[in-house]
């Protein structure tokens, strides 16, 4: 069973609402899906709808030992169809606070839980508290990879690398390597500091970072305030795109060989998905990420022919002619026009920016954005049946089938 862990011992960075709404589209999608609430707080059953005094055990009762031999179906609320919670309660919290000899076995109560779910459950999503204690590391111990929501605001910036490294100063006590990847979230697109903050992240991270964005949402808080994923209370809009995209690039990381026994894991069956499974057996199994990142060290352009958007092996190649304290991106129909899930990175060696995006076969629509701007690319075509006497709004790139498509 593919276990995750959304864990960041800083509050009010979207984790609650990343875990609930992760779990409810992948729950959506098909998988069987339990999300598990490990902070006392009890945030996941607020969002869900589900009524605080009405919660009994949960998984205070796994961590206090008191779920042995239970049915795992018994202490689990059905959300929906295919999406079942774990709650905590107020009680959690002690055993938090709890030191001695048994914290050892206390810490492999959730792995032992949910290892007994395998065969239920497909995924099972963490929500972890805010601090990196017993309950924490006992997520961290239960899961197979981890995600690190981080806010796009300055004090968020200047703590991601001491969590980073306090997280990873866990990992090392699990004795296993455990992929984890920060997520950037709360994320306003017209906010040039909150971009600026991106690029950092980029910069600082590079492969650990997710190559996507959450952005901050209005309707996010409202279908919390109403016990609802997003995906319920406003379907097809841009926050259930944002983490769709998000979903649709963990489909594309490899699993680790633990996650296999037991578990029926969905695996992408779009034709996107099809497309980002070739890419990685043509590539040693490496993943293909949404965005490569990579600078590709290629020669300074000699023309405008070299920039634009360009068909290569890996995908479209977008390239821009800049200054390093610029910030560009693509928006497009393959990214729910979003102004910021698909930065382009500055390459020193070639003084351009530029990121490669893997596309199945087709005709896509899209912009350049110039620091939070929008605006045609000034080296494709325009588009939308405009023939140059009317301004453009957007370009377009066309991807071809390769000949074993075709």
């Amino acid at each position: 069973m593919r276990t995750i862990a959304i864990v960041n011992q800083k509050g009010g960075c979207g984790k609650t609402t990343t875990a609930i709404n992760l779990a409810a589209l992948s729950a959506k999608r098909g998988r069987r899906t339990l999300l598990v609430d490990m902070d006392p707080q009890s945030h996941c059953a607020a969002g869900l709808g589900i009524p605080e005094e009405a919660i009994e055990g949960g998984s205070t009762s796994v961590m206090r030992g008191e779920a042995d031999g239970i049915d795992p179906t018994e202490i689990c609320w059905e959300i929906g169809h295919r999406l079942h919670v774990l709650p905590s309660t107020v009680l959690l919290s002690a055993i938090e606070a709890r030191s001695g000899e048994d914290t050892v076995d206390v810490q492999a109560r959730l792995g032992i839980f949910l290892a007994r779910c395998r065969g239920r459950f497909d995924v099972c999503f963490i929500d972890c508290p805010p601090a990196l204690g017993t309950l924490t590391f006992s997520a961290l111990r239960a899961a197979t990879e981890a995600l690190i929501p981080v806010e796009t605001g300055y004090f968020s910036l200047k703590g991601a690398r001491r969590q980073w490294d306090t997280i990873d100063a866990l990992v090392r006590r699990l004795g296993r390597p455990l992929p984890r990847w920060i997520v950037p979230t709360i994320h306003d697109p017209a906010s040039r500091l909150a971009a600026k903050i991106l690029e950092t992240l980029t910069q600082q991270f590079d492969a650990n970072l997710a190559p996507l964005v959450i952005r901050e949402h209005e309707s996010l808080r409202e279908a919390a305030s109403l016990g609802q994923p997003v995906c319920d209370f406003e379907p097809g809009g841009s926050a259930e795109r944002d983490f769709a995209a998000l979903l649709d690039w963990m489909d594309t990381l490899p699993q680790p060989e633990k996650t296999t026994v037991g578990a029926t894991v969905a695996t992408p069956t779009s034709r996107a998905g099809e497309i980002l499974t070739r890419l990685r057996a043509q590539h040693n199994g490496v993943p293909t990420p949404a965005v490569h990142l990579e600078p590709l060290h290629a020669p300074s352009p000699a023309s405008d022919e070299q920039y634009g958007a360009v068909m290569t092996a890996l995908g479209i190649r977008f390239r821009q002619p800049g200054r390093p304290d610029q910030i560009l991106a693509v928006c497009g129909d393959f990214n729910g026009w979003s102004t910021s899930a698909t930065p382009l990175r500055w390459n020193p060696a070639a003084q351009v920016f530029e990121a490669v995006v893997p596309l199945p076969p087709g005709t896509y629509r899209y912009q350049l954005v110039v620091d939070g701007r929008p605006c045609p690319d000034p080296h494709n075509t325009p588009s939308d049946g405009q023939s140059g006497e009317e301004p453009a709004t957007t370009s377009t790139v066309q991807v071809q089938p390769t000949p074993s498509e075709a």
